[in-house]
C-alpha cells in the first residue's frame, strides 16, 4: 500500500472509530441503566441492591428463626461492585431496627471484606475482621468485634480442634476457642496481628442505624496491594483479577442462644459475628476488581508525561487502554511548577507534554529567553475537575436534642463560607494550637469551629452537638499547586475573609492567630500553599521531655489530595499527641481513629478523590451568596463563565465574579505541549492521547480507559480545541509556521573507497522530505455541556456488564451486547487509525530520500 493510501485509510479508521464509539455510547444510555437513585458517589450501573429476605443470594431464611422479624425488612444497598481499586463505596440500609442510644448494645451492622472463590461466597475463616480499635471495646458487647467464640454459647458452631486456640506453654490444658483465619495461598491462623491491625483493616465494627430505620456508611475496599492476605486483584492462573466480597451481618437484640440482650448483666448482645448463628444472618456481595499492576506489553517505547494531581486519575485510568497504541506513556505526578519548569526546559529528558492549571507566563522572567517562543508551547483543555473540602461528622448529639434519635449517624450536609476556611487554615480556634491556645487573642476565640457562632449559623442542626465535638483542623496536603492557589483566590476575593486575614475581628468578637496575621496573607499573589507557622509546642506535665509536641504533631500535613480523602473515610488524621514512655525510642504516638458517632473530620482535597472514597463534600458560599456544591450544573457555570488569560486558549475564574450557581473551586486541566521541542514521533503519540482523551475519554465509568468519577466531561466547543491541537502536531504546513527552521543535518562524509574490483561508496543521506499532512480529522464529540455520557464497554476486557446477574441490574440482552462489540472495535480503530497515518509518514519520508 502506498504511503498516500495508508494515510487515507489511517485517517479513515480515526474519524469512523470515534464515530462508533460515541454512537455506541448513545445507544447504551437510550437503553437504559438499572434502576436506583444516585447518591453521592454518583452510583453507577454496578451497584447493588439486596433484600434480607432475598432467597437467591444465601438461601431461603427460615421464618421460624427468632432472627427473622427482626431482619426480615432489611434491605442494603452498595453503590459500587465492578471496576474496583483501593477506594470507598458507601454501604446504606433502609428497613431496620434504631441502633440503641450510646453503646453498640442492639440492632447495628457490622461490615467486613472477604476472599474466596466458591460461588457461594465466602466461609468465616476467609474475612478480614477481629483487630477492632481498641477504644471501642466499650461501647461494645462481648466479643463483638472479636473472632473469640465461647464454648456453648452457639448450638450451632462448632467447637473443635479446628477451632481452638493454641494453648500457652504456661498453661498447657487452656480450652480456648476462635475462628481461625485462612489467608489467601496460606494456612489458618488464630493470630491475626501478623495480617492486619487495628491500623490496616478495613473492618466497621459497628454501623448506627437512626429511628428512621436507615442508615449509611463508608467501607474502604482494600486490594492486594493494601491486603495482601486478601489477593483481592491480583492476577490468577487465567490472567482474571481475583474477585473478593463485601459482607453484612447484622446484628439484632437476641444471643446466639437466644436470649434477649436486655434480659443480660450487660444489656447488650455477645459473641462473635463468625460464630455459626449470626453468621447464618450475613448478606454477601460479590465484589468484581480491576486487575493490578500494568497492563502495557513489556518492551514498548515510552512517552514521559508529568502533570498535577488533579489529573492524575484520569490518566491513571486511560494509560491501559492508551497502550493499544503501542506506546506507553509514562505519567509522574508533580507539583505544577515542577511540570512548567519542564515544558521549557533544555535538559535531556525533560518532559515535553505537561498538564497544568496555570500555563507557563508569556511573558519571560527578567534575563530569561521567551520559553513560548523557543519551544512553541500550545495548551488544549483535557479535563475539569474540582477542589472540595470532604468531611465525615456524626451526630454527637447532646442528651437534650430533639434529634437524640439520630444520634450517631452522618451529617449529609454542610456549608462553609471563606471566612470559615480561613480561620481554619489560620490555627485560629484555640483548638488547633497544640496548648489550646494559652495567649491572646487565642483565649477568647471559640475553642473549635462547632464553637463558632458563624458555622452555626449557616448550620443550625450543628448547634446540637455536644461542646467537646471538634474536627482535628483541617487536612490540607504539603507543597504547592495551582489548585490551593485557586482556594486561597477564592478566599481573598471575599471581603469578610480578607478583612479577617488583615486582623479585623469578626462580629462575635473572633481574631485571626497573631502569628498569620504578620504573613501578610490577603496580599500575597503567590501563596499557593498552607503554611503551618504556630510554632507552640505543649507537653502535659513533667514526665513528657522538652519541648512536647508542635503543630506538624497536632495538625500533620498529609501527603497529597487523595491521601488526605483515605484519612477522612478512616477518620484518622494520624496527629500525634499521645506520649508513650514505653516506646523505644519513647515518642509521641496516635490515638487512632475516632470513634464512630463521633468522628469529625475535614480536609481539602480533589472531587475525584472524595467521590473515590466516598465522602461528601461541602457546599461553599460563591461570590454570589449562594452556597453551591460540586456537581455538573455548577462546574458547568462556573467553566462557561471564566474569563481568559494572557496565553491563547487558556481561561481561569474569577472568584471575584458574581456568577449565579457557580462552585467557586471548578479547574480546567490544561495539556501543554512544547511543540517545536518534540520530534516527529512524540507529535505523534502527543497526538493519538490528545484525541483519545476527548473521544473515549471523555466517557465517565468505573472501568478502565473511562473517565473516573469527579470529572466534568468537556464541552463540544473544548473537545475541537483540544482537536485542533493534536491536528497541528501533524500537519507539517502549520508546523513549519509555527516552529523555526531547524538547519539541514550536515551530510554523512563519503567513505574512502576500498581498493576492490567493484569499489562501493555509502551515499550521503539527504534530509528527509516532509510528509504530506494527513488528512483532517475531525472525530464527533463525545459530550455535550452538562451532559453525563453513557458508561462504554472495559477498553481492556470489552466486559460490559457482570459475568453473573446481581440483583437490581438489567439483563444485557443481544442487542446491548452488539452494540459493546461494536463500540470495543470502534476503539480499537480509532487508536489505530493515527498509528497508520504516522507510518504512512516514514514511508513517505523514505521514498522522498531515496
Amino acid at each position: 500500500m502506498t504511503p498516500q493510501r495508508l494515510r487515507r485509510f489511517g485517517a479513515w479508521l480515526t474519524a469512523t472509530g470515534t464515530l462508533v464509539v460515541a454512537l455506541g455510547a448513545g445507544m447504551l444510555a437510550a437503553a437504559g441503566a438499572p434502576a436506583g437513585a444516585a447518591d453521592r458517589t454518583q452510583t453507577g450501573s454496578s451497584h447493588v441492591v439486596q433484600a434480607w429476605s432475598d432467597a437467591s443470594v444465601v438461601g431461603t431464611r427460615d421464618s421460624s428463626d427468632d432472627d427473622y422479624a427482626t431482619f426480615r425488612d432489611l434491605e442494603v444497598t452498595v453503590s459500587q461492585t465492578r471496576d474496583l481499586t483501593h477506594q470507598g463505596v458507601v454501604v446504606s440500609w433502609s428497613g431496620g431496627r434504631p441502633t440503641s442510644a450510646g453503646r453498640f448494645a442492639t440492632n447495628f451492622l457490622q461490615v467486613m471484606q472477604c476472599w474466596g472463590d466458591e460461588a457461594s461466597g465466602p466461609t468465616p475463616e476467609q474475612c478480614q475482621w477481629g483487630a477492632p480499635n481498641p477504644a471501642l471495646s466499650s461501647l461494645l458487647g462481648d466479643r463483638v468485634g472479636l473472632r473469640t467464640l465461647k464454648a456453648g454459647e452457639d448450638e450451632r458452631q462448632a467447637y473443635d480442634a479446628a477451632h481452638q486456640v493454641p494453648p500457652p506453654i504456661i498453661n498447657p490444658n487452656l480450652k480456648a476457642y476462635a475462628m481461625p483465619f485462612t489467608p489467601v495461598g496460606g494456612t489458618p491462623v488464630t493470630d491475626v496481628a501478623d495480617y492486619f491491625t487495628p491500623t490496616s483493616t478495613n473492618e466497621i465494627t459497628g454501623a448506627r442505624t437512626g429511628d428512621d430505620g436507615t442508615g449509611a456508611a463508608t467501607f474502604e475496599v482494600q486490594t492486594a496491594l493494601e491486603a495482601p492476605h486478601l489477593g483481592c486483584g491480583e492476577a490468577r492462573g487465567s490472567g482474571a483479577a481475583r474477585a473478593c466480597w463485601l459482607v453484612v451481618v447484622p446484628r439484632g437484640e437476641l444471643l446466639a442462644d437466644g436470649t434477649f440482650a436486655q434480659d443480660t448483666p450487660s444489656g447488650a448482645i455477645a459473641g462473635s459475628p463468625l460464630s455459626a448463628s449470626n453468621w447464618a444472618n450475613r448478606m454477601v456481595f460479590p465484589l468484581q476488581f480491576s486487575p493490578i499492576g500494568s497492563s502495557c506489553p513489556m518492551g514498548s517505547a515510552e512517552q514521559r508525561l508529568v502533570g498535577n494531581e488533579l489529573f492524575s486519575a484520569a490518566m491513571t485510568s486511560w494509560q491501559p487502554a492508551l497502550c493499544r497504541t503501542g506506546t506507553t506513556f509514562g505519567f509522574s505526578q508533580v507539583g505544577d511548577d515542577e511540570a512548567r519548569a519542564q515544558l521549557v526546559s533544555t535538559v535531556p529528558g525533560a518532559s515535553g507534554f505537561a498538564v497544568v492549571n496555570e500555563p507557563v507566563p508569556s511573558e519571560p522572567t527578567a534575563g530569561a529567553e521567551d520559553p513560548v517562543e523557543d519551544t512553541g508551547l500550545r495548551y488544549a483543555p483535557l479535563a475539569q475537575g474540582a477542589i472540595v473540602i470532604a468531611f465525615q461528622i456524626d451526630r454527637a448529639l447532646r442528651a437534650d436534642s430533639p434529634d437524640i434519635g439520630r444520634a450517631g449517624t452522618p451529617v449529609e450536609d454542610l456549608v462553609l463560607n471563606a471566612r470559615l476556611v480561613a480561620k481554619l487554615l489560620t490555627q485560629s480556634y484555640r483548638a488547633d494550637v497544640p496548648g489550646g491556645g494559652t495567649t491572646a487573642p487565642l483565649t477568647t476565640n471559640p475553642r473549635s469551629i462547632v464553637n463558632d457562632p458563624e458555622l452555626v449559623a449557616l448550620n443550625p442542626e450543628l448547634a446540637q452537638l455536644v461542646a467537646t465535638a471538634a474536627p482535628e483542623g483541617l487536612l490540607v496536603s504539603i507543597g504547592s499547586s495551582d489548585a490551593y492557589a485557586q482556594l486561597w483566590r477564592w478566599i481573598v476575593a471575599d471581603p469578610y475573609a480578607r478583612a479577617f486575614l488583615q486582623g479585623e475581628p469578626d462580629e462575635y468578637g473572633m481574631r485571626i492567630n497573631p502569628v498569620y496575621a504578620a504573613l501578610d496573607l490577603a496580599d500575597d499573589t503567590s501563596l499557593d500553599s498552607f503554611p503551618k507557622s504556630d510554632l507552640t509546642t505543649y507537653r502535659q506535665d513533667e514526665t513528657v521531655p522538652a519541648p512536647g509536641y508542635g503543630t506538624l504533631d497536632l495538625r500533620p500535613y498529609t501527603q497529597d489530595m487523595a491521601d488526605a480523602a483515605v484519612r477522612v473515610q478512616r477518620a484518622n488524621a494520624g496527629a500525634k499527641v499521645v506520649w508513650e514512655p514505653n516506646k523505644v525510642p519513647p515518642s509521641f504516638v496516635s490515638s487512632g481513629a475516632q470513634l464512630p458517632g463521633q468522628r469529625f473530620e475535614l480536609a481539602v482535597t480533589d472531587l475525584t478523590s472524595a467521590q473515590r472514597y466516598g465522602l461528601r463534600t461541602a457546599r461553599l458560599v460563591n461570590a454570589a451568596g449562594q452556597a453551591v456544591g460540586a456537581d455538573d450544573t455548577s462546574m458547568r457555570a462556573a467553566v462557561d463563565a471564566m474569563v481568559p488569560t494572557p496565553v491563547e486558549g487558556v481561561v481561569r475564574t474569577d472568584p471575584g465574579t458574581r456568577v449565579l450557581g457557580a462552585y467557586p473551586l471548578t479547574l480546567v486541566e490544561y495539556a501543554g505541549v512544547a511543540v517545536c521541542r518534540a520530534d516527529d514521533e512524540q507529535r505523534g503519540d502527543y497526538a493519538s492521547l490528545l484525541r483519545y482523551a476527548v473521544t473515549t475519554g471523555q466517557q465517565r465509568g468505573d472501568a478502565k480507559g473511562l473517565l473516573p468519577r469527579g470529572y466534568l466531561p468537556l464541552s463540544e466547543r473544548d473537545v475541537q480545541r483540544t482537536l485542533d491541537l493534536a491536528e497541528t502536531l501533524e500537519d507539517d504546513a502549520q508546523l513549519a509556521q509555527l516552529c523555526p527552521a531547524e538547519p539541514s543535518p550536515a551530510p554523512t562524509p563519503t567513505p574512502t573507497p576500498t581498493p576492490t574490483a567493484t569499489p562501493t561508496t555509502a551515499p550521503a543521506p539527504d534530509p528527509a522530505a516532509p510528509a504530506a499532512p494527513p488528512a483532517p480529522v475531525r472525530p464527533a464529540p463525545t459530550s455535550t455541556p452538562g451532559s453525563t455520557p453513557a458508561p462504554a464497554a472495559d477498553p481492556d476486557t470489552g466486559i460490559a456488564e457482570p459475568d453473573a446477574p446481581l440483583t437490581g441490574a438489567a439483563p444485557l440482552g443481544a442487542a446491548r451486547l452488539a452494540v459493546t462489540g461494536s463500540m470495543e472495535l470502534g476503539a480499537a480503530c480509532a487508536l489505530t487509525g493515527p498509528v497508520l497515518m504516522r507510518r504512512a509518514r516514514v514511508l513517505a519520508a523514505r521514498e522522498s530520500s531515496h
